[in-house]
């Protein structure tokens, strides 16, 4: 390329650069030894580029860059939803679930736990005694009970905290894994830790995405403690925040602020790691077989 002129380097060239360019005036500018260099790419351009500049140093070349007009997109929203709809539909469900319980709406909330200690009514038209346990439900051919709990919640804090673990881990797994199997960990996940919380607990009024969440906590785990690449990049601190609310929940501390669904929380995380085991070596399998 030919040198065109000098600059100093507190002079901003970008806009008569972007004129140039607009001109079909090929060129570049680096800094040299103190000062901006402008180098043409044919001799022709030499005379025209030297009149631009000297006409903006001395204001008689008035530039200003174009500002592109900021318009609203749904783009981001939408990039969202195609990356992890089984996510986002588990966020909206539970919050559903939460504003049924929050604004009292007993009857519909009756439906979707998993026992009762106070349902005369359906007890009544279903011919079961006022304590009614899962086994009853089932036998009645209620079978959605079994995961329905995992969308009731209780309280602000339960619903914000579930939510955003959920999001974190759910939408992980689902871009990694797919979305038949991210429903199939949820809903076995979801089966497993309300039966044992059932099973610990008689008759209590329990639900929440916690187990769930503890669930899918042990799945990245494992996975990424088998598979050779470990594509659930999660952070440590991550591991031992959860582990230790799972500790102190145990303990009892939190007993002051609710009940909580310990065994949700423990037969979740161990169910997690269980089944994640298969495809965890799987991937480790196949992954041996590419590299032969």
């Amino acid at each position: 390329m030919i040198k065109v002129l000098e600059a100093p380097l507190d002079l901003n060239l970008h806009a008569l650069s972007v004129y140039w360019w607009q001109k079909e005036l090929a060129h570049k500018i680096s800094e040299e030894a103190g000062k901006q260099v402008v180098w043409a790419a044919t001799d022709q351009q030499i005379e025209k580029m030297r009149e631009d500049y000297q006409a903006l140093c001395d204001g008689r070349l008035q530039l200003a860059l174009e500002k592109k007009p900021q318009t609203f997109s749904l783009a981001p929203l939408t990039n969202i939803i195609k990356a992890s709809p089984v996510t986002l539909s588990l966020v909206i469900l539970s919050v559903i679930g939460f504003l049924l319980v929050e604004f009292r709406l007993n009857g519909i909330v009756e439906l979707l736990k998993i026992q009762s200690i106070d349902s005369s009514r359906l007890s009544q038209s279903l011919k079961m005694s006022s304590r009614i346990s899962p086994q009853e439900f089932l036998a009645h051919g209620q079978y959605w009970r079994l995961v329905t709990p995992i969308f009731l919640h209780f309280g602000w804090v339960h619903i914000t905290f579930n939510m955003l673990w959920l999001w974190e881990l759910g939408r992980r797994i689902e871009t990694q894994c797919g979305k038949v199997h991210f429903i199939s960990v949820v809903f076995f996940i979801a089966v497993t830790s309300n039966l044992y919380q059932a099973a610990s607990t008689p008759y209590a009024y329990f639900g929440g995405m916690s187990g769930v969440i503890y669930g899918l906590l042990g799945y990245c785990a494992v996975f990424n403690f088998i598979a050779p690449h470990k594509i659930f990049a999660l952070p440590r601190s991550i591991y031992v925040v959860m582990l230790l609310s799972l500790a102190l929940g145990w303990s009892g501390v939190f007993d002051f602020l609710a009940n909580m669904a310990n065994t949700a929380h423990l037969s979740g995380l161990i169910w997690g790691c269980f089944i994640a085991l298969p495809s965890a070596l799987l991937t480790r399998f196949f992954q041996r077989q590419d590299h032969r």
